[in-house]
């Protein structure tokens, strides 16, 4: 599937009802099926009405303010789609396309017919296909979408293989000025910002959980214990072993 579910929730705000400031490591699309209200979604204020959603960027931070009593629908997803989402509140065409498919998801979480979860993701690859086409990305020559969409992708992914020569591809560059224009835009290339995102997950789990060394190199994505413990001493200058006793776990 070319994109999964990670959430959905259909819910009712208050009048003056405030979401406070959150953010997703994946995509969110908010429908707003009535009601009117504000969200900030990064820098930028919009109003909604009913009939209208939002889609919100993994990593960007977003709040809803709530002017009348809002009934409200909103999934997050993971996407290897490309070009990524366009940021902003949009008005569903007459149709209701985008109402249509939040309604089929609803459907299908609720009865959990047999084959209910693969259903979910095709129609969220549908969901994200119909926004797309209502609201075109910037074209994907655009060297800021393309690293921001890679950078996501690692976020979401980086406990797995990632193939950096697919995302490459999938970028339209070859590897070697892909590479380069991540390492230009985030200071590091995509296999030095995979190691810090693991060894900081690492970390993480040595403060706060028991579990074994091993267990914990195959759940960041080490391919062994031994591998990890090699890189973690090289990127701290101590042992996971040290770090955990240190840390007081």
């Amino acid at each position: 599937m070319a994109a999964s579910l990670d959430f959905f929730y259909q819910e009712t705000r208050a009048k003056h009802e405030h979401i406070a400031m959150h953010h997703h490591q994946c995509y969110e699309l908010v429908y707003y099926d009535c009601g009117q209200g504000t969200t900030r979604i990064g820098d930028a204020e919009h109003v909604f009405k009913a009939g209208d959603y939002a889609i919100i960027a993994p990593c960007t931070p977003h709040d809803e303010r709530h002017g009348k009593p809002s009934k409200v629908m909103f999934t997050g997803f993971t996407s290897t789609i490309y070009p990524p989402l366009k940021e902003g509140i949009y008005q569903d065409s007459p149709s209701r396309p985008i109402l249509g498919l939040m309604q089929m998801m609803a459907k299908e979480l609720r009865d959990k017919p047999p084959f209910y979860k693969q259903l979910l993701d095709n129609l969220i690859s549908r969901l994200y296909l119909e926004a797309l086409r209502a609201h075109p990305a910037q074209e994907p020559d655009s060297r800021h979408d393309i690293i921001r969409f890679a950078q996501a992708f690692i976020d979401e992914y980086y406990t797995q293989k990632i193939d950096f020569q697919a995302l490459a591809d999938q970028s339209g560059y070859s590897y070697d000025r892909f590479r380069h224009l991540f390492k230009e835009k985030i200071k590091l290339s995509p296999s030095q910002y995979i190691l810090q995102r693991r060894i900081e997950h690492a970390k993480t789990m040595l403060r706060h959980t028991p579990l074994q060394i091993s267990v914990i190199a195959m759940e960041c994505g080490f391919s062994t214990d031994a591998q990890f413990c090699s890189l973690f001493k090289r990127e701290t200058e101590i042992t996971p072993k040290q770090y955990r006793e240190l840390a007081g776990n």
